[in-house]
């Protein structure tokens, strides 16, 4: 069996362009307070996302009865758009309440991070794994 170098056309690094030389990915493009476009969600509401020294935090705020709830801090992995550049376009993380199990995945979509949650339940109790797709923005001043 052949081994492969690459999956599509997207992983290959064409030979005029300069490579990244293992440098850490800029996390500039995704770093902020994150707020949902939807007032009435029951997801997530609020991310927040930083930069510690070339690792990307990140703390999700889900919806509560009457407050938020802090999901904590972790760290995600941030990607690039392309295998020949460094600007951060997407993360994934991934959450284990006990519970619950949540893994995130996000990109930008022009100034509109999108969330994709995957969502499993690890206590049988009958629930439904489900997914979910929710859009943040920023506010600036």
């Amino acid at each position: 069996m052949k081994t492969l170098a690459f999956t599509r056309a997207n992983d290959l690094l064409a030979p005029a362009a300069p490579s990244n030389n293992g440098l850490k990915i800029s996390l500039a493009p995704l770093t902020g307070v994150w707020n949902s476009t939807n007032e009435e969600t029951r997801g997530i509401i609020k991310l927040i996302l930083s930069d510690s020294e070339g690792i990307l935090l990140v703390q999700c705020f889900g919806a509560g009865e009457t407050s938020s709830i802090d999901w904590g801090t972790i760290n995600g992995e941030a990607f690039a758009g392309t295998v020949g550049t460094t600007e951060g376009v997407g993360f994934k993380a991934s959450y284990d309440f006990g519970f619950l199990q949540t893994r995130l995945a996000a990109y930008l979509n022009k100034r509109i991070l999108v969330v994709d949650t995957y969502n499993t339940f690890k206590d049988n109790s009958g629930r439904s794994n489900y997914f979910m797709r929710d859009h943040f923005y920023q506010r600036f001043n």
